[in-house]
């Protein structure tokens, strides 16, 4: 049925929960996903079924003072807290504190009518996972609302909120429950959902008259916690924080401690991911700052592990979208045991045994003096089957940043279209491909190339609208047709990418001098390509600086 690669992975994913009233006596108990999980961060998300805490006999009525439990894939209970539902599509996302053992479900793909599915479901009281198979089917006379789907799995209540997913683990959906056949709400919808979780501001929403009405609720952190969620008061773009950034910031560190005094100092037993070795370990391994502060809901700002997210594969051809599956890659450089740099790449060609990989320069060069790389660190490659090899430095050029990183003992089957030269107008739509090296997630984002000039001093660089993070460095910037426009860089405000002509002049000089740096014919000095350090954000910093009558010391007893 799965394989056992698939079958140790989706079992990674999938939780189970249950709702309890106030005697403690069991609610409803259910299956759930691990949808958004990040070690730098505190929390957890798990997308459910809403019959966990809504009423058997009114279905416009649901308990919000339930207490939620969730059973993770290591047995251990977690308790959960409500952060958004919808009643039309009867989903809900509960919040858990975040655990190492976690990770995330949701990846592209789209099957067809016919495919061969499998239903997923974990059992509260024992933590027992089940699973059944079926076939993607037509909505049978229509039974169902617009926005489900129909498999032929059988699965029984407790698997109401858990994983469709293909023979490969590709998600396919989230099921719910009904005798003959079972519809689920694709994944599509699952994603627009999403977005509208993270629109809706961070607060219940009151039905008046003359307003709107929503069929979606956001709640804010659990009562435990008392209201000090750092996304609500970030503005639109929450990657950008410029009262936590120390960067150009005199005596940062001596205000922080000073305002929030009454907040203990890290690492305190008992708060965040883990033990403190672990904490300190994990990001030690990763090269990021240690933080100053507990701060309930902080979290770290400019990781390798943040994700672009858009739910723009539907609008490829099936072919692009294999094709890019299948000949992007995730890379990063190791100093000892600690990492140094994470990145995306892209298959270019194939001798025999050897792979070429096209990616950023900046996998290897030095963070304060970018006129030189640095030697002797060791290179790893995240292949597509999320298997990893050692990569080579054979190429770099510091001036446009771009390196190229081989590999032996593995044969791609595609590359990127380098060579079939396309001209991208003004306004054209691209899409800009990265994947993460920690958990070899592949993201995308789209948008148009622009008029505007880059701020890094290198005058052949152009810009799209593409939003992408620190891990789409190196990535291909594609059109909708899969053509090579180019290999993306990072701006707070911008993406600039080397544009595919200038990447093929690098190649063949490359290819004409061997094994090292390139240099073109007019003398090029290096340019900076200065890439944001990790942060922390401190919650209750943002409401004090914003306003200082409205901070509450918290409690951690």
């Amino acid at each position: 049925m799965l394989s056992e690669e698939v079958a140790s992975n989706i079992a990674e994913t999938v939780v189970s929960l249950a709702s309890f009233d106030r005697g403690n006596s069991m609610f409803f108990a259910c299956t759930g996903i691990i949808i958004d999980y990040s070690l730098t961060t505190t929390t957890a998300s798990i997308l459910t079924s809403l019959s966990l805490i809504k009423s058997i006999d009114d279905d416009s009525e649901t308990f919000l003072n339930r207490k939620i439990k969730v059973c993770l894939p290591n047995n251990l209970v977690a308790m959960g807290w409500l952060k958004f539902y919808d009643v039309k599509c009867n989903i809900a996302i509960v919040n858990i504190k975040a655990f190492p053992v976690l990770r995330t479900c949701l990846e592209h793909q789209q099957l067809k009518s016919q495919s061969e599915v499998v239903a997923v479901g974990r059992c509260f009281s024992s933590g027992k996972l089940m699973a059944t198979t079926g076939m993607l089917i037509d909505n049978p006379s229509e039974a169902y609302s617009e926005e489900l789907e129909v498999s032929t799995c059988e699965i029984t209540m407790t698997g109401v909120g858990g994983p469709l997913i293909g023979l490969d683990g590709d998600f396919v959906g989230m099921n719910f429950y009904d005798t003959k056949v079972t519809p689920f709400l694709p994944k599509k919808k699952i994603l627009e959902l999403l977005m509208q979780c993270r629109k809706i501001p961070t607060c219940c929403v009151k039905c008046e008259r003359g307003v709107e009405r929503r069929t979606g609720r956001r709640f804010s952190n659990p009562p435990e916690y008392p209201g000090l969620d750092v996304r609500s008061r970030l503005g639109k773009n929450p990657s950008l924080c410029t009262i936590c950034d120390p960067e150009g910031q005199t005596e940062h560190e001596d205000k922080l401690l000073g305002t929030l005094s009454f907040l203990p100092r890290w690492p305190q037993d008992g708060y965040g991911v883990g033990s403190i070795d672990e904490r300190r370990n994990v990001l030690r391994s990763r090269n990021y700052p240690f933080p100053l502060l507990e701060d309930r809901g902080g979290r770290l700002f400019h990781t390798f592990e943040d994700k672009f997210c858009e739910d723009i594969w539907w609008k490829l051809t099936e072919k692009v979208a294999s094709h890019m599956s299948q000949s992007v890659v995730s890379l990063a450089s190791f100093i000892g045991e600690a990492r140094f740099f994470a990145c995306t790449g892209i298959f270019i060609d194939c001798t025999e045994s050897t792979t070429r990989i096209l990616t950023s320069a900046s996998l290897v060069r030095t963070c304060d003096d970018n006129d030189t790389i640095i030697d002797n660190l060791k290179i790893e490659v995240c292949l597509p089957d999320k298997q990893y090899t050692k990569g080579t430095l054979q190429h770099y050029n510091l001036h446009y940043n771009i390196a190229v990183v081989s590999i032996t003992g593995f044969s791609c089957t595609r590359t990127a279209q380098i060579y079939d030269q396309v001209q991208i107008e003004p306004h054209g739509e691209v899409v800009a491909v990265g994947k993460i090296f920690e958990y070899g997630i592949l993201m995308a984002a789209s948008g148009i190339v622009t008029h505007k000039a880059s701020k890094i001093n290198c005058k052949e660089l152009m810009i799209s609208t593409c939003k992408i993070t620190k891990a789409g460095i190196g990535g291909p910037l594609i059109d909708f047709d899969g053509n090579f426009i180019g290999v993306n860089f990072f701006g707070l405000e911008e993406t600039p990418y080397v544009p595919s002509n200038i990447i093929l002049e690098l190649l063949r000089n490359f290819d004409g001098k061997g094994t090292g740096a390139a240099h073109f014919a007019h003398d090029q000095n290096p340019t900076r390509w200065p890439v944001p350090k990790p942060y922390w954000c401190y919650p209750s910093f943002h409401i004090f600086e914003e306003d200082p009558e409205d901070i509450e010391p918290q409690r951690f007893d």
